[in-house]
């Protein structure tokens, strides 16, 4: 019984009139009938009674509120899932879903027959790192009067995919000077990784380490041996780099290999070599100027251009040094009453590169010759000019020589008469008788 009729003839409903929970209420027909108490008589009436819905509930949503996790690799138009919203109302069963995003999430999804699909790319490795997880809301409204609206709250949280190998940034050949200490940092081996967090690697020595050693995180790679251009000239290191942290996977890590070449460069760090480091040589005093005497033997492991200098005083006027040769000046003098040259000399010369030196010793020993100063004849003719020079030798001997030959040929000559005066003096002359 929903109705009753109270005495004074007014018809009051018995309940709450909930169509949502009896859609038979929505036309009742009553059949009231009225009393006479002093005749007794009565009468009857048919009442109809319409009950009209109220927008009285809002829709409700099935999952009230969404909650995700999705990769960055989601692609653009997947399903996340779907929303169903509905509105027990009778008469206002039609609800329309909006989809609200905040300023970080917008373009990011949308709705499509109430499924939530992905509206543009998720990638982790260039989002802001405030934007790993998104928010927004879905509006759900029914077609009442007023209209009656529900929120559903959207939380997607985008985790990462290790994606990308490291690579490495040149230069991938370096040049160190021979002369680097051992312990120096050579260099700094850099490679990025575009997995966010960006550029989480780890370096480590594949080839080379016994050599070489390398930080793990910083990337310094230290000298670990002492560099010799002349033994070595270049070295190969094979380098990696490991990614971390860059997954929900902690196991799944990508690897970037490179191979550094490490270029030795020369230094001048080694005196020269000479091989032997004295000479000895003997001349005669003829010898024309400009004659070479000794050719050093020399060497430079760094391959520097040597030059030589003589270092002794006396020598430094007698001879001169054209490279690594050494040359007379002049023409040794040993002319009788003239000047008189030594005939032993101790020539030391210092052999250089620029940077080091060695001295080496050289010993000139001279026979005199006695010589005239040479006479020159020049024979010209207009057609071939030639230069003719005749040179005449004579024996000059020097003055003790002369007088040691007459001293020498009057004892011959005393000892040749010697005999006959003997025969002389020793039978006295005969005398004559008469």
């Amino acid at each position: 019984m929903q109705y009753f009729a109270a005495e004074d003839g007014v018809i009051k409903t018995s309940y709450n009139l909930d169509l949502e929970l009896d859609r038979t209420l929505e036309k009742s027909i009553l059949l009231v009938r009225a009393f006479s108490m002093s005749d007794d008589r009565s009468g009857t009436a048919t009442v109809t009674v319409y009950v009209q819905d109220v927008n009285e509930h809002a829709p409700l949503c099935v999952p009230p509120v969404i909650v995700l996790t999705v990769p960055e690799t989601t692609e653009v138009g997947r399903s996340l899932g779907t929303l169903r919203c509905f509105d027990v109302d009778v008469s206002n069963q039609n609800v329309t879903l909006t989809l609200i995003e905040n300023s970080f999430s917008l373009f990011k999804f949308r709705l499509q027959d109430g499924q939530l699909q992905v509206n543009n790319s998720l990638d982790y490795d260039v989002a802001d790192v405030t934007n790993f997880q998104y928010e927004a809301t879905i509006l759900a409204t029914d077609s009442g009067t007023p209209p009656l609206t529900t929120e559903v709250r959207v939380l997607i949280t985008v985790t990462p995919v290790n994606e990308f190998d490291p690579l490495f940034l040149g230069p991938l050949v370096i040049s160190v000077p021979e002369n680097t200490r051992r312990g120096s940092v050579i260099a700094s081996i850099s490679a990025v990784d575009r997995d966010w967090p960006f550029n989480s690697l780890r370096y480590s020595i594949l080839e080379g380490e016994e050599q070489f050693s390398l930080d793990p995180i910083r990337g310094q790679l230290y000298l670990g041996v002492d560099l010799d251009f002349e033994v070595q000239e270049q070295h190969e290191l094979k380098v990696k780099a490991v990614d971390f942290d860059q997954d929900v996977d902690k196991t799944k890590q990508r690897t970037g290999m490179a191979e550094i070449t490490i270029m030795v460069e020369n230094v001048n760090d080694n005196a020269p070599v000479c091989d032997p480091v004295s000479y000895e040589s003997t001349i005669f005093s003829t010898l024309a100027s400009n004659s070479p005497i000794v050719t050093l033997t020399c060497t430079d492991r760094d391959g520097d251009r040597l030059t030589a200098t003589i270092t002794s005083g006396a020598a430094v006027d007698r001879f001169q040094l054209t490279g690594l040769t050494l040359l007379s000046r002049n023409v040794f003098s040993f002319v009788p009453d003239g000047v008189y040259d030594d005939t032993d000399y101790e020539i030391t010369i210092s052999v250089s590169d620029g940077k080091h030196s060695t001295s080496v010793v050289a010993y000139i020993y001279v026979i005199p010759w006695t010589t005239t100063k040479p006479t020159t004849t020049t024979t010209t003719t207009t057609k071939n000019p030639a230069v003719v020079t005749v040179i005449n030798e004579f024996w000059d001997p020097q003055p003790w020589f002369v007088a040691a030959l007459t001293v020498t040929g009057a004892l011959l000559l005393l000892l040749l008469s010697l005999p006959l005066w003997i025969k002389l003096f020793r039978y006295p002359t005969p005398t004559l008788t008469q």
